[in-house]
């Protein structure tokens, strides 16, 4: 009696992931590709990178639909489970929204205060400086080092505490912990694999719109499974 590969858990948890990573990825593309048209609308164009770099903070979010893929390896009776995945969707998602919720209304104030002291969002937000230095180059390269910082930050608090959990849950307050030692000792790794998915998601959004469908979801792949092995070794 043959095995039927396409019925087996490892098949099923593989197709479910990727078309869920890659529906993720797509959905960040449109929200994207409709925040550019409007800011170039309003003549804000300068203001689409902080956008680019505030959906690095939905990481910890999309990589909660890769653990079907490290966990079937590990146990090949291993099923996905729609509604604990949708469990931990809905909490991850709240944070994540709430983060990128205040980091957006920063950058409007940063971008209305030294980048733009005369767009409507200035007179929206009744912003007056007597600042008229146009810091637009200043605003652009801050925006990567802060992609960067976030893409790190995104690793440490949101992808490890939640890939410790599944592995050796021992409370929230000692994941948290075990994720921070681990970033401790792996500084340099980190912040490689924070700089790639930086590159990854700013970069072709700005300038190579679509090819951001194929990177991004390579490139999480990558940094989650590099980070995963490390601790199921």
């Amino acid at each position: 009696m043959t095995n039927d590969s396409t019925t087996s858990p490892n098949f099923t948890n593989k197709a479910i992931s990727y078309g869920l990573l890659f529906f993720f990825a797509l959905m960040i593309f449109f929200i994207s590709e409709v925040i550019r048209t409007m800011l170039v609308s309003y003549e804000l164009e300068t203001m689409y990178v902080s956008f680019c770099a505030g959906f690095i903070l939905f990481i910890p979010l999309v990589s909660l639909i890769l653990h079907p893929l490290v966990f079937s390896k590990e146990n090949q009776g291993y099923q996905f489970h729609l509604s604990a995945f949708l469990k931990n969707i809905g909490l991850v998602l709240i944070i994540q929204f709430v983060f990128f919720i205040i980091w957006m209304t920063d950058a409007i104030a940063i971008y209305s205060i030294y980048v733009d002291q005369t767009s409507f969002l200035a007179k929206i937000f009744n912003i007056n400086t007597e600042n008229r230095t146009d810091f637009s180059q200043q605003f652009y390269w801050a925006n990567l080092i802060l992609a960067c910082f976030f893409a790190l930050i995104s690793l440490i608090v949101g992808v490890l505490p939640c890939l410790i959990a599944r592995i050796n849950n021992k409370g929230i307050v000692n994941n948290f912990v075990t994720a921070f030692s681990f970033a401790k000792n792996n500084k340099k790794t980190l912040m490689m694999y924070a700089v790639l998915l930086a590159i990854s998601v700013v970069l072709p959004l700005l300038y190579v719109s679509y090819l951001f469908l194929i990177t991004f979801p390579i490139a999480l792949k990558i940094v989650f499974f590099q980070l995963s092995s490390q601790f199921l070794d």
